[in-house]
């Protein structure tokens, strides 16, 4: 297996360009998420067991959604905010999962909401944990290990 910021970083500044048009850039220190947020998991089973995360404030979620769908902000519906979300996670976790397992499947996306971290893998090792910024909104990518059971 092999994963490195590097990796992670074109990844998602490739889904963030062509999904949304808007550049995203990986930051050097970790940014911290304030108030509500969105996170969006995928699961990796089979050659390794890895949960991927993205997580943002409720605000990039709905800017993000306006412009996947091509909405204005008021006419974003939690229904837009959590199938863009869970897009952008698929998108992102398949590519990262095509680097770390050379088998196995990736499960649909679940898209949850609270209180930042809004997502927590129980018994999961954090194997990278990357912050970026777009259209100067903060994304948490988090790739963890599972233990298997």
């Amino acid at each position: 297996m092999h994963l490195s910021s590097e990796d992670v970083a074109q990844i998602v500044t490739e889904v963030w360009t062509s999904m949304l048009g808007l550049e995203a850039e990986r930051l050097e220190s970790p940014g911290k998420i304030e108030g509500k947020a969105i996170a969006g998991s995928v699961g990796v089973s089979g050659g390794m067991e890895a949960q991927i995360s993205l997580e943002m404030s409720e605000e990039a979620a709905m800017k993000f959604a306006g412009l996947m769908f091509g909405l204005e902000p008021d006419a974003v519906s939690d229904d837009d905010v959590a199938d863009s979300v869970g897009e952008l996670t698929n998108m992102v976790g398949g590519n990262i999962k095509s680097l770390i397992a050379d088998s196995g499947m990736l499960s649909l996306p679940v898209v949850a909401q609270g209180r930042v971290p809004t997502l927590r893998v129980v018994g999961g090792q954090v194997l990278l944990q990357d912050t970026y910024l777009a259209d100067g909104n903060l994304i948490l990518v988090t790739v963890w290990n599972r233990q298997n059971s």
